[in-house]
């Protein structure tokens, strides 16, 4: 009797499936794929060295290096550059494009947020109990510091990035 289940349920299995004949070719690389046509025939172009024209690429190539911040009496944006930093007892130098290190990083699905202060040159102890007496009205809780004087930063536990910024602009660095 199992046999005969066996055996239908086999049969019934067969007579379903179905039999495709579909052949997937695969080509070594696009150049040899029939669909490609000749490129070389279509891209016509002509090579000069006219410096009278040359002037007009070089307008277009993006410099190599971030140009030096001209000064001016006013500027366009809430941008402001960095003041005179001699006689102070620390230094928050500026990135490469002129912005300020304050950075955030967030971790643990959004829960634990890190607000790093980068590249601090000299009395880092100062600039920390500095930031933490600005700070501490803001935060219900203590404020959590980890000042690391051999990476020249500060990290602070929570999001404090616009008012650090703010705060070392108010003070020219």
């Amino acid at each position: 009797m199992t046999t005969f289940i066996n055996i239908s349920r086999l049969l019934r299995s067969c007579s379903t499936l179905r039999t495709t004949k579909h052949i997937s070719v695969r080509y070594s690389g696009f150049i040899n794929s029939p669909f490609l046509e000749d490129v070389q025939i279509k891209a016509k172009y002509e090579v000069t060295k006219s410096p009278s024209e040359w002037k007009y690429v070089v307008r277009i190539l993006p410099p190599l290096t971030v140009p030096e911040l001209a000064l001016r009496d006013k500027y366009n944006s809430t941008f402001k550059p960095q003041g005179d930093v001699k006689d102070r007892p620390y230094i928050v130098c500026r990135t490469k494009n002129h912005m300020i290190p304050v950075y955030l990083k967030i971790s643990q699905r959004g829960v634990k947020r890190l607000t790093y202060v980068r590249k601090i040159q000299g009395d880092i102890w100062l600039l920390g109990k500095e930031l933490e007496t600005y700070l501490q009205p803001m935060s219900k809780r203590p404020l959590r510091m980890q000042v690391n004087e051999f990476t020249g930063s500060i990290i602070i536990n929570g999001d404090y990035v616009n008012a650090i910024k703010y705060w070392l602009t108010e003070r020219d660095y």
